[in-house]
């Protein structure tokens, strides 16, 4: 088999290079479209539940221990929940009854008899299948006074959201990639 000329290799190459080229475009812009409507159009739809309200409320100071606990969100979340109520002391209060019900979290708790601070922690899986976890403090002024240990700390944000962030990145180096393969296949005379 004979090697073409240069000249005819060179009009070869260009003309499968403009049809791939062309092809790799509109692939190109259909994946970049795709994309685009991912990531603007999933804002609503990906939003986790937030806390709305509790029962004690956050920062609410009680006369006497409360016997439950109420947590209410923004939307419905899952019936497996957990929650776990530390005393002033740092003790953990006995939860039971922990149940989830349409957009509710509710638990009994045992009392402690102690006065002071305490905190509320919550974990539940939102509608989208995101975990959601938070803590609230409430004061109790009736009881055996205790020193105050600090409570556990809400989460981050990017610790919340580093998967969303390391999905993000993903996405960002494949689009230029795949951005810059067709110009790189345009400017080596070598490519076949």
């Amino acid at each position: 088999m004979a090697v073409p000329s240069s000249s005819r290799w060179r009009h070869w190459l260009w003309r499968c290079d403009r049809l791939g080229v062309v092809r790799n475009n509109l692939l190109l812009r259909g994946i970049v479209l795709v994309t685009a409507a991912l990531v603007l159009g999933a804002g609503p739809a990906s939003a986790h539940a937030a806390l709305v309200g509790t029962d004690p409320e956050d920062g609410s100071t009680l006369a006497a221990a409360p016997s439950s606990i109420t947590f209410t969100f923004n939307e419905n979340v899952s019936r497996r929940a957990q929650v776990a109520v530390a005393a002033p002391d740092g003790s953990q209060v006995k939860v039971t009854g922990v149940r989830g019900l349409d957009n509710t979290v509710s638990a009994k708790l045992a009392d402690v008899g102690q006065r002071g601070t305490y905190s509320a922690s919550y974990r539940v899986v939102s509608a989208d299948g995101h975990p959601v976890t938070g803590t609230i403090a409430y004061d109790v002024s009736a009881g055996r006074t205790v020193t105050q240990v600090a409570g556990p700390k809400q989460e981050d944000f990017i610790h919340r959201h580093s998967s969303h962030l390391f999905w993000g990145i993903l996405a960002a180096v494949v689009a230029i990639v795949l951005l810059l393969a067709p110009l790189r296949r345009r400017n080596d005379p070598d490519a076949a």
